[in-house]
């Protein structure tokens, strides 16, 4: 059995697809051609997946990684010219605590098995997105590269193995950046340079931070393998 069967078995309540069902042209696109063997290796040697299942890390810009040749292309191909940043991203996660957009699309190279729950910018209303109603769950196998198209809603996906996840994010540089002191606006969802995001009430830690909450209905939660 695959561990795309064994995740599904182990979540009966949920549809769990694969980044090769027609579903998922509408939320991103995979890319095949890339030689992801030298990444791999750096993140093999630099990168550790947090053993606290409550500590994350994610580094929008890693000057290292953004050397790598692989990165250069994907970043020429994927993003025409215009500046990128990548860095790393590590951690655990089995439930959709928030949503997040940006303005051009976000470049993932996973090096975990992982499940992504995403959704679409126009399936938020007011500010409001019912993850439990109108979430999808893909599979995502390790050794992937995704391209999420910018009204892809996202957060971090939820793991396929107890170990964690890891991968890498690509995005127009300055992206989840903090923003300058004398920023203002009336947007309610910008919470970083390019970011734009709302979290599920659960969520305390960011409601305290000014975050506002928009991810709506019971947590959707992903149960993992062991």
């Amino acid at each position: 059995m695959s561990t795309f069967e064994k995740i599904q078995n182990l979540n009966p309540d949920r549809k769990i697809y694969q980044l090769t069902d027609a579903a998922f042209a509408d939320y991103g696109v995979t890319y095949s051609q890339y030689d992801v063997s030298e990444l791999k290796a750096f993140m093999d040697q630099h990168v550790s997946i947090p053993a606290s299942t409550a500590a994350n890390l994610y580094v929008p810009s890693n000057p290292d990684m953004e050397k790598i040749p692989v990165v250069q292309q994907i970043g020429r191909d994927i993003f025409a010219g215009l500046p990128i940043e990548a860095g790393e991203c590590a951690g655990h996660a089995d439930a959709l605590t928030a949503v997040e957009f940006h303005q051009g699309s976000e470049v993932n190279v996973f090096f975990t098995d992982v499940v992504m729950v995403i959704g679409k910018r126009g399936q938020m209303h007011a500010g409001q997105f019912n993850a439990e109603k109108d979430a999808k769950l893909f599979f995502v196998p390790a050794g992937t590269v995704v391209e999420f198209f910018s009204d892809t809603l996202h957060y971090s996906p939820c793991e396929a193995h107890a170990s964690g996840f890891k991968f890498i994010v690509m995005l127009i540089r300055g992206s989840n950046q903090p923003l300058p002191a004398d920023y203002h606006t009336d947007n309610k969802l910008i919470v970083k340079q390019n970011k734009f995001q709302v979290v599920h009430a659960t969520r305390t830690d960011k409601i305290k931070q000014g975050i506002q909450v928009g991810v709506t209905g019971e947590l959707v939660k992903v149960a993992h393998l062991d």
